[in-house]
């Protein structure tokens, strides 16, 4: 998921409390799914840690943006390891 390859993209939406991620091409997970997008609802903000909850599966979340803005780290509830990234320069997402 790097910005040369598959930028990811983020959109707010207020109204609803979500974040939305979606990136051009899809993704293939270590589960065999496959997506171009997902859908959080945002439970929680404390500073740069948004706490989150997947809407498709209820998995709870987490990111922190890094203090520059540049980057931030996911975390997910269960095994998963989590993901980082950064935000990729031209897009105003």
């Amino acid at each position: 998921m790097t910005c040369a390859e598959n930028p990811v993209r983020i959109d707010h939406k207020a109204a609803s409390g979500q974040l939305v991620f979606s990136w051009p091409r899809s993704v293939t997970y270590s589960d065999g799914t496959e997506s171009d997008g997902v859908t959080f609802t945002i439970l929680r903000v404390d500073g740069l840690t948004l706490t989150l909850r997947r809407d498709r599966d209820g998995v709870k979340s987490s990111i922190t943006v890094a203090p520059d803005g540049k980057s931030f780290s996911y975390h997910e509830e269960g095994p998963n390891e989590g993901s980082r990234f950064d935000r990729c320069e031209g897009l105003t997402s």
